[in-house]
Order: C-alpha cells, then sequence, then structure tokens
C-alpha cells in the first residue's frame, strides 16, 4: 500500500525495494515486522518477473510480515 494525503494505492506484489533513510533495503513475504524512515529517491516492486520502478518523496515505510504501506507526502511517479 502507498498512502498519500490525497490518495492510497494497493499493489499485490512478490517483492518490494525502498530508499532507507539509513540505505535501500528489500522486503519479501514474511519479513520480521519493522518500521523506517525513507529518504526520497526510487522505490521497486516486483510482480512474478515484472519490476516496475516508482519514484517517491520523504516518508516512512511499515512492514509487516503480510504487507508493507508506505507514507509519503507526495504522489509517487513511474520511473525509468
Amino acid at each position: 500500500n502507498i498512502v498519500t494525503p490525497d490518495q492510497s494505492l494497493s499493489y499485490d506484489v512478490d517483492e518490494v525495494a525502498m530508499p532507507g533513510q539509513l540505505g535501500d533495503f528489500g522486503v519479501l513475504p514474511g519479513h520480521t515486522p519493522l518500521f523506517a524512515g525513507l529518504r526520497t529517491g526510487t522505490m521497486w516492486y516486483r510482480q512474478g518477473n515484472e519490476k516496475h520502478l516508482l519514484a517517491v518523496s520523504v516518508g516512512f515505510a511499515e512492514v509487516l510480515p503480510d504487507r508493507v504501506t508506505v507514507l509519503i507526502r507526495g504522489p509517487p511517479s513511474r520511473s525509468g
């Protein structure tokens, strides 16, 4: 899930990677729960064999074993 002040988007994905404040990190199903700050940069998610890139702004990510919620200031935009 990607949540901004104006919209909420949901994707079913197999893997996601985000630009964390302390470095990029990836998440697979079953990941240990964590809460992380995000910096402006590019995140990507994989659906099967297809990889999609999104430019995101500063925000936060909540990672749970079955879901990732990304809270950002503005809407994500397609990248690459």
